[in-house]
């Protein structure tokens, strides 16, 4: 009995203690390390755009945008100047998103934008968009250290795409730490009406913004194992955004769906993000669609 009461000693004066400024240490460097990884995606953003004396198109939206549009291959086929300043996951929370939207856009002439996508995956996942407005945090882009990742920061370092670098443009460069597992896409739609509502209010948004601009609202690729017929979805959907958009609006206004990768080769995730050559593939039927360019004008050098 004096070894239990001993052993119950050491493990209440020494052990859980112990665990405990373990556990303490562990939420710090996992908080950190979110801070960290956020502020770093948007703080590159707001680097490039200081070297950056005109913007004419802009790309915004979530990871689906950071993989698989490319501002470098929108400038060179349309022959004005753009940059992808797309974040991954949306930053979580609708607001934040929009705040640092607003931050970005107040370092280059807003006036002189004359395209905006916005390219975003959450009409494709159930609940993603009351989701992205549950955070009731307006503190902004100063505080992004607030955001919980869907996916945990050592998911991020095993799958290589931690940190990935951009280049001037902003687009990803796909370089050793892209890790591309190729694989099918669960096919979900989200409420029309949720989803339409959602995207309306993005697109008054960026006409505030933006106020020159023509708006593309972009409803991404994705890959699936069998063929899906999406028209009613998207007949459904294209008259119910334009319906919730105010009138003197919808002449700015443009909604496109892009169709699914042609092939699992063209894929780096399977939620629905394209690798190198599945963001040529898509950024040239973007352009397609936003001109209604034949696509044998579109050349690549």
């Amino acid at each position: 009995m004096p070894s239990m009461v001993s052993a119950n000693r050491f493990i209440n004066m020494f052990v859980l203690p112990l665990v405990i400024v373990a556990y303490g240490v562990f939420l710090w460097i996992d908080h950190n390390a979110q801070n960290s990884y956020w502020y770093r995606e948007t703080e590159v953003h707001m680097q490039n755009v200081k070297n950056i004396d005109r913007v004419d198109g802009l790309v915004f939206g979530g990871s689906n945008a950071v993989f698989s549009l490319s501002a470098e291959s929108l400038s060179y086929f349309t022959g004005v100047k753009w940059y992808n300043a797309s974040v991954r996951g949306e930053l979580f929370d609708i607001k934040r998103h929009k705040n640092f939207i607003k931050a970005f856009s107040a370092r280059i002439d807003r006036t002189k934008v004359r395209y905006v996508v916005y390219s975003s995956f959450v009409p494709f996942q159930i609940g993603e968009i009351a989701a992205l407005k549950s955070d009731n945090s307006e503190k902004g882009i100063n505080h992004l250290w607030e955001i919980k990742p869907k996916e945990s920061v050592l998911h991020y370092i095993k799958h290589g795409t931690m940190n990935p670098p951009r280049n001037n443009y902003g687009d990803l460069v796909f370089d050793d730490r892209v890790k591309c597992k190729p694989g099918a896409t669960t096919h979900v739609r989200e409420d029309i009406d949720i989803a339409a509502d959602f995207l309306a209010d993005m697109a008054i948004f960026f006409t505030s913004v933006f106020p020159d601009a023509s708006i593309q609202i972009v409803l991404p690729s994705d890959y699936y194992e069998l063929s899906f017929d999406d028209s009613i979805f998207e007949q459904t959907l294209r008259k119910k955004f334009y319906g919730f958009l105010p009138k003197n609006l919808t002449n700015s206004m443009k909604i496109i769906f892009q169709p699914s990768y042609s092939s699992i080769s063209q894929v780096c995730t399977p939620g629905g993000h394209a690798n190198a050559d599945g963001r040529l593939w898509r950024t040239r039927n973007l352009v397609k669609s936003m001109f209604d360019t034949p696509q044998q004008q579109i050349s690549v050098r």
